[in-house]
């Protein structure tokens, strides 16, 4: 090892100028892309859908595969899409979109669900050299991208339970306005002057429509409230819906920082290398000599 160091040594010039070149190439192209630099990141909860009744949870659809959703968004007119909504041309947003899912149960990385039974959550970051108002836009363009392909099945039960609530509601306020002409006729009966028995035959139909209205009303009452309950969970629950909106941010500092470390680690282990090879080569001649 000592042998190996003196000649490293005797080098030393090579290993100094391996480690400026690799510094200076890093540094010089985070200088040319430092102005316009930019990260965002957006948060995307792929829901979980039940089946029509509520009765169990949908265990084969395509929110299951986090690879279709990583397809999905980094599909070329989904880019597209992004691109034209931030301004930037799609041929480079491609290389500049990463797209990562992870599961409840803490599992992480590209396409990796572990063994939850809950739905991956997805995070898509856009980071490339515009500004942060571009970048913030793209990453939300394509997770509001994902979100309406992911939730089809979901926006069209929404739509249905959402109808029968309005139904129902109706149907509800027809059977109050029964029941409000009802009470006002028995009044009107019971402040009349006639006959005893002539009233309570009068008063016959709309006691019998005061109790049909209150049997419907009760059964209308538990479908409405069922169906009430229904609709929040699925715009909740079963829905995709952003987790955190992406917000554009200047890359770090600290980042480069770390790069120029790395830079000048490979730097060194570069020029030791050249300074060790230059040595073998230069004392051949002198060996052969010998």
């Amino acid at each position: 090892m000592t042998e190996y160091f003196r000649r490293a040594m005797r080098r030393w010039y090579v290993i100094v100028l391996s480690v400026v070149a690799a510094v200076a190439l890093v540094f010089l192209h985070g200088v040319s892309g430092a102005t316009k630099q930019s990260a965002a990141t957006a948060s995307v909860y792929l829901g979980q859908p039940f089946t029509p009744g509520g009765a169990s949870v949908l265990t084969s659809t395509p929110l299951s595969n986090p690879q279709i959703s990583i397809q999905y968004v980094t599909a070329p007119q989904q880019i597209a899409k992004a691109a034209a909504a931030a301004g930037i041309d799609h041929r480079s947003l491609r290389k500049h979109v990463s797209v990562l899912s992870s599961s409840p149960a803490g599992g992480g990385g590209a396409g990796k669900t572990g063994t939850s039974s809950g739905p991956p959550t997805i995070s898509i970051n856009v980071e490339g050299p515009w500004t942060r108002a571009k970048v913030q836009t793209a990453a939300n363009s394509l997770a509001q991208s994902l979100i309406a392909y992911a939730n089809r099945y979901t926006t069209m039960k929404t739509n249905l339970i959402s109808g029968r609530v309005a139904t129902e509601q109706a149907e509800m306020k027809v059977l109050r306005e029964v029941q409000k002409r009802a009470h006002a006729n028995l009044a009107a009966i019971d402040a009349s002057n006639a006959a005893p028995l002539d009233k309570v035959a009068a008063s016959s139909p709309f006691v019998s429509d005061l109790s049909a209205a209150a049997d419907q009303i009760g059964t209308l009452t538990l479908n409405l409230t069922n169906d009430q309950v229904a609709l929040v969970a699925a715009k909740d629950i079963e829905s995709s819906q952003f987790i955190a909106r992406a917000a554009g941010h200047q890359v770090s500092a600290a980042t480069r920082r770390s790069s120029l470390i790395i830079a000048a680690m490979v730097g060194l282990i570069v020029g030791i290398g050249l300074a060790l090879a230059w040595e073998a080569l230069s004392s051949r001649p002198r060996q052969a000599q010998a």
